[in-house]
């Protein structure tokens, strides 16, 4: 292999590292207060902003070879806050806990956001990927959302469906 090979696949992985925050981090979360308009990350967890999902009209999330759709995936995984954000629209944070003592798990699953009258705005299928093992990872999906001039923002809602895990 020459070296120009060797160097781009140096590359390559370090950017891998780098994207997935491949890295042992315990704790992690957001601001568990409800009355926060947004949330944040802290304390050494990964947190990722997953904007950029294709729109549809299915709420459930195939999983890949090996991935499994279990009490326990679901149980894994919860949705920690759901809010109005001026700046990002409406905002929910999910929170992967990885319970296993031994097995780094990705863990897919879709929200679907609604505005406060109960219409659907965006269906968003999402990854929370290589949660190792005993630790929590967090992400904020947002569903860009204007509301109607002197309309209330209060009330809008997010919904967790198709949770699966896959052994990584």
């Amino acid at each position: 292999m020459k070296l120009r090979h060797v160097r781009a696949v140096a590359v390559a992985v370090g950017v891998m590292v780098v994207l997935t925050g491949a890295k042992r981090s315990h704790g992690g979360g957001c601001d568990d207060s409800s009355s926060s308009s947004s949330s944040s990350s802290s304390s050494g967890g990964t947190h990722y902003d997953d904007d950029d999902d294709d729109y549809s009209s299915s709420g459930g999330v195939s999983g890949g070879s090996g991935a499994t759709a279990s009490a326990e995936a679901t149980e894994d995984v919860r949705l920690r806050s759901c809010a109005y954000d001026a700046s990002r629209g409406i905002v929910a944070t999910v929170e992967a806990t990885n319970t296993s003592s031994i097995t780094t798990y990705t863990y897919d699953f879709g929200v679907t956001f609604k505005d406060p009258s109960g219409t659907p705005v965006r269906t968003s299928s999402s990854t929370i990927p290589y949660v190792p093992a005993d630790t929590t990872e967090t992400l904020d999906v947002a569903a860009s959302y204007v509301p109607d001039a002197g309309a209330s923002t209060s009330g809008v809602t997010c919904e967790l469906s198709g949770v699966t895990r896959t052994a990584e």
